[in-house]
């Protein structure tokens, strides 16, 4: 379990936004924590899971295509009937 200042400097030194937005769009859970300063988020991610890239950004480009891949194929099925 890293902090998410931990993760930006995994990351190579990405502002902790974008970090903290490639962990909300992977869907990676946190854990809040209590210490002597007060809480503290860690997330449940290891440094060989950042450094093996689980933390990629999505491809827009690749999404849009599958997406009207999908609605071609869904109108070529409903102009069928």
């Amino acid at each position: 379990m890293l902090s998410l200042k931990e993760i930006s400097d995994e990351l190579g030194g990405v502002s902790r936004n974008h970090a903290l937005k490639l962990l909300t769009d992977c869907g990676i859970r946190h854990k809040t924590l209590l210490s002597r300063n007060g809480k503290k988020i860690y997330y449940d991610i290891t440094r060989e899971q950042i450094q093996n890239g689980a933390l990629k950004e999505k491809d827009l480009k690749k999404i849009a295509i599958q997406q009207n891949i999908a609605l071609l194929m869904l109108e070529t099925a409903l102009n069928r009937h």
